[in-house]
């Protein structure tokens, strides 16, 4: 009897990322009632080292869009197969190694996001605006 073919590379981690991403709200939502606090210092190595990830999961993403391209493992029926597979792998959307990726820089966002609620570092965007603002026009007073 044939043996089926074993999940795609992506099914198998997306369905890991599943219960991690639930984890994650749960522990988001608890920060964000002040139920988890994360000193100062500690809080920023964190992002700092986040940081890090998430830019190299940004690039992986990135990179992963070049894997979407035509296979030839020759003009027959065993070569079409094999290459429409691997693409499947590679780029599928619900067995592809780039959805996944995708989705793992998503709950890296919701990481930074904790640790930033955990640390009293979380800042609303009007808030950030108006610090920015306050700077650029700081810059300009010296200036003149």
């Amino acid at each position: 009897m044939p043996e089926a073919f074993p999940p795609a590379f992506g099914a198998a981690a997306g369905g890991a990322l599943v219960p991690v991403a639930g984890q994650v709200a749960e522990v988001q939502q608890h920060a964000a009632t002040g139920g988890l606090r994360i000193d100062l210092v500690a809080a920023e190595r964190m992002l700092a080292q986040l940081a890090g990830l998430r830019g190299r999961a940004g690039e992986l993403v990135t990179d992963s869009a070049t894997l979407d391209i035509p296979l030839r493992f020759g003009d027959n029926w065993v070569g079409r197969l094999m290459a429409e597979r691997l693409r499947a792998v590679a780029t599928g959307p619900d067995g592809g190694v780039a959805p996944v990726l995708a989705r793992f820089h998503e709950l890296l966002d919701s990481v930074e996001a904790i640790i930033r609620l955990a640390a009293g570092l979380y800042e609303t965007t009007d808030q950030q605006a108006t610090a920015a603002l306050h700077r650029a026009a700081a810059l300009i007073d010296t200036r003149e």
